[in-house]
């Protein structure tokens, strides 16, 4: 969900509490945040993408001392001191790949992105990994960093 153009947005990356996803997602649009939160199928069921996380937008200047207070948030994702920013080229990725109930086409093309890949645990690791490395990721042909 989105309610601020992504041009102006600051993306963070935020630690839910354990199955936490949908409550923090909610309580951060209620505080004027906008989120993404993809998902895929289950079976029937539909679950996040990246279990334990959901991604925070916010205009530069706005308050962000509550995200860390918020209702089903654990923490904010740092590289070092600094929370992780994350490109607005990596939202635009995972939206990509978004269908209009936000549930997220895994696995597919020649080369499979990690952050795409069919376990969660996988995912969630490539996830890491680009916050550890200040999400400096590849998209194409271009080094995108925080």
């Amino acid at each position: 969900h989105q309610s601020m153009s992504d041009t102006v947005l600051i993306w963070q990356l935020l630690c839910t509490k354990p199955h936490a996803e949908t409550r923090a997602e909610l309580n951060l649009r209620r505080q004027g945040f906008a989120t993404l939160l993809p998902r895929v199928r289950n079976g029937s069921e539909c679950a996040p993408l990246f279990p334990g996380y959901i991604f925070c937008g916010h205009r530069a200047g706005q308050p962000t001392a509550c995200l860390r207070s918020t209702i089903g948030v654990l923490d904010i994702v740092r590289c070092g001191e600094q929370p992780a920013r994350v490109p607005v080229e990596v939202v635009e990725e995972i939206r990509s790949r978004m269908n209009a109930h936000n549930i997220v086409r895994l696995g597919e093309g020649p080369k499979i992105d990690p952050l795409f890949a069919k376990t969660p645990r996988e995912r969630v690791r490539a996830l890491e990994r680009l916050a550890a490395a200040g999400f400096r990721v590849r998209i194409g042909s271009r080094t995108i960093c925080s």
